[in-house]
């Protein structure tokens, strides 16, 4: 009789999985798919989930070791979720261990239980005359007997001391026995009074259906929310639930006050700013059922649904929902995907839609719905482009653009300056022999931060004291070059000294619930100046900023990677959408050296619509994405040249596929990157299956390199940038 063994996905980075024998005492047909083992892995002891049984295995019988113990009695997530995974685990080419963990809560990937438990102290048959004569004893044995069993917290309250619960248990008069607490952890949903949808509004709404993918395209401010909620309402309504990303933890609070406002109870959150045991609860909620709606970043997209009715995605386009480490996955396409496995309906709700998007809808894949007004009949903001190629700059401000702050405070506005660099400048310069502070760990120059007068390198987060003298020449005069979030505060306070400003970026939030509280403080009104990064660019509504002035846009507009133009657009749009959103209408003041730069003109003459066709259009003509597909397998070393020499051996030895592409390899545009040599080799094609099939044999020749052991290396499909 053959023997047969767990097939088991253990968290590690390699692809492929490994063998166990069912604990001991446990029958096979208790090791179902789904569940959780804990095994034996090396030297180490590790959670594994099992992905079904086999018959054969490449090592012999007796070198098989048997799993330690079974964690779960039902899969820790449902089929749907478990089979994204797997789908998830091939189409990135990534360890499906690492995959399947990645769904998890951190809790879970630990061991412990996937259900809410809870222990009681259960007595061993009902004599009471074998505790003796100690009278505390006979008590509480007694008491168990009567109540079947004690919680710990009720043992407490009846002032039970430890040492007598450990006699009982010494004596074999009772034992600790865990039970699934099946208390829903919260009340029936009730939902509020919502608002009159606009014409718009109501025409999404009736066009939304109960399956397939939604982009809803809407102007900033037109009121894509309220459609998100009535859709929400309607699904709740029908005794489902629905799930909603959105970009940033920081949105996560101002997301969830809001849709607590409407519906009353069953809103939980999922990010990272929780603790493990947060996220475990919400997870449990979430996967019985008891909890209507589910709020979250990211990672999110794994959370299982009792009855799933419905997946938004709020701000479809953000980078954010790219993870840029590790399991590179997109939470946008693992949603549409989820929506098919689910048969539910997706909502991508964007000003801005990325090209991927804007494409599919456009072809007929989505369904494209339009809000093209305002909500309260609010304006569109107007454009200001200010030319600054002969300007005199003060701190970084021209004087139309001073002029243009100092009208709209006096009429006690607000007014949004947003520079997409914090610190106080992006180097630090030698006047004397133009020594600049460069990063010894990464090919970037170190930004200078006046606050602590430290150097930061903001890829790698090296800090130092900044130098009073100059390292090469011990010169002092030491000047700090460019312009980022710090300086603009200090020029700002200069320009207007009787302006309260508000400067919101990386630095300013780092504490908790420090984003939240300044965000709020903004919301107000109160602050004359609000300053900031692109914190404060994603889907804010601040009623009294009537003017947005963008310091500079010019590099997004010349650089090298095909994305910049795209996204550059879609910030200038998001940023500007913060202004006007009430009864005044807004500008959106841009100070530039090249004024008619052509994108630029195409993007606020013409509309976002026209500036995605036009970059369609060049995107067609140079067999780029979305009319092509792309992966980047990146590699990085200690030792330079040993990231180029392991790409270049999957290079030469992955088979040639028609109409695929190998380019390079290369180094990185920042070859050097927290003391690892990095290089890349880009993979592309117009066949998306012959491009997968490509990549499955460059894994496997990557597996097999004699130099798998001196690189750590990365398969990146779809990358978000080339970088």
């Amino acid at each position: 009789m053959k023997n047969t063994y767990l097939e088991v996905a253990v968290p590690v980075p390699l692809r492929r999985t490994f063998h166990y024998l069912p604990p001991p005492g446990v029958p096979l047909a208790n090791c179902a798919r789904g569940l959780r083992v804990e095994v034996s892995f090396g030297r180490q002891t590790l959670v594994g989930i099992i992905l079904g049984q086999t018959h054969h295995s490449d090592l012999p019988a007796d070198k098989i070791k048997a799993a330690s113990s079974l964690l779960d009695s039902a899969p820790v997530m449902p089929e749907t979720i478990f089979d994204l995974c797997l789908w998830a685990a091939d189409y990135y080419h990534h360890p499906i261990g690492e995959v399947l963990h990645t769904a998890l809560p951190v809790l879970l990937r630990q061991g412990e239980s996937a259900t809410r438990t809870y222990q009681k102290l259960m007595p061993i048959g009902a004599d009471a005359q074998a505790v003796g004569r100690a009278p505390r004893q006979k008590a509480l044995f007694e008491m168990l007997i009567c109540q079947e069993g004690l919680r710990k917290s009720e043992l407490r309250a009846q002032d039970f001391a430890p040492a007598v619960i450990k006699a009982l248990i010494d004596k074999q008069l009772a034992q600790w026995q865990t039970f699934e607490d099946k208390t829903p952890e919260i009340q029936d949903l009730q939902i509020g009074q919502h608002l009159t949808p606009g014409h718009e509004q109501a025409e999404a709404l009736a066009r939304i259906k109960s399956e397939g993918t939604h982009l809803l395209f809407g102007v900033t401010g037109s009121g894509k929310t309220e459609v998100y909620l009535q859709a929400i309402a309607r699904v709740l309504s029908a005794g489902k639930q629905a799930l909603i990303l959105v970009p940033e933890i920081g949105l996560t609070p101002q997301t969830i006050q809001r849709f607590q406002d409407r519906f009353k109870v069953g809103v939980v959150a999922m990010h990272s700013g929780l603790t493990d045991r947060e996220r475990l609860l919400a997870f449990r909620q979430a996967a019985a059922g008891t909890a209507a709606v589910i709020i979250g970043t990211r990672s999110a997209i794994f959370t299982p649904l009792k009855n799933p009715g419905l997946i938004v995605i709020d701000e479809e386009h953000d980078a954010s929902f790219k993870q840029q480490e590790g399991f590179r996955y997109s939470a946008r396409d693992l949603a549409v995907m989820r929506g098919q496995k689910e048969h539910i309906a997706v909502i991508l709700g964007s000003a801005t839609p990325s090209l991927e998007s804007y494409a599919n809808a456009q072809s007929g894949k989505y369904a494209m719905l339009r809000l093209n007004e305002r909500a309260n009949a609010a304006q569109i903001a107007k454009y200001n482009v200010i030319g600054i190629e002969h300007q005199q700059l003060t701190e970084g401000f021209s004087p139309p653009l001073v002029k243009l702050m100092q009208q709209h405070l006096e009429q006690d506005h607000q007014v949004l300056v947003f520079l997409n660099r914090r610190g106080f400048a992006p180097v630090l310069h030698c006047r004397q022999c133009l020594w600049l502070s460069t990063c010894h760990r990464c090919d970037a120059r170190m930004t200078f931060h006046l606050s602590d007068r430290s150097l930061v390198c903001h890829h790698c987060s090296t800090r130092q004291a900044s130098p009073t003298q100059c390292p090469d020449c011990k010169s002092r005069e030491l000047v700090p070059l460019g312009l980022g979030t710090q300086r603009l505060e200090a020029g700002l306070q200069a320009l207007f000294p009787e302006e309260d400003i508000l400067r919101i970026d990386r630095d300013s939030t780092r504490t908790k619930g420090a984003l939240a509280e300044k965000i709020a403080a903004a919301s107000s009104g109160q602050r004359g100046i609000l300053l900031g990064t692109q914190l404060l660019a994603k889907g804010h509504h601040f009623p009294n900023v009537t003017l947005v002035a963008v310091i500079d846009l010019d590099s997004g507009f010349y650089s090298s990677d095909y994305h910049a133009i795209e996204r550059t657009g879609q910030m200038l749009l998001q940023v500007g959408g913060r202004s006007g959103r009430e009864k005044v209408q807004g500008t959106v003041a841009i100070q530039t050296l090249f004024p008619e730069q052509p994108m630029l003109r195409c993007l606020i003459d013409d509309g976002y619509e026209k500036f995605c066709e036009q970059l369609l259009v060049e995107r067609q003509a140079n067999q780029l994405p979305p009319f092509t597909y792309q992966a980047v397998i990146r590699a990085e070393a200690v030792t330079a040249g040993n990231a180029i020499r392991f790409l270049e051996e999957i290079a030469a030895n992955t088979p040639h596929q028609p109409s695929v592409e190998l380019l390079g390899p290369i180094p990185s545009a920042m070859e050097k990157r927290a003391g690892k040599f990095r290089a890349q080799l880009l993979a592309s094609s117009d066949n998306r299956k012959r491009l997968h099939q490509t990549l499955s044999q460059a894994v496997i020749i990557a597996d097999k390199s004699t130099l798998n052991r001196t690189v750590r290396w990365s398969v990146d499909v779809d990358p978000f940038d080339l970088f």
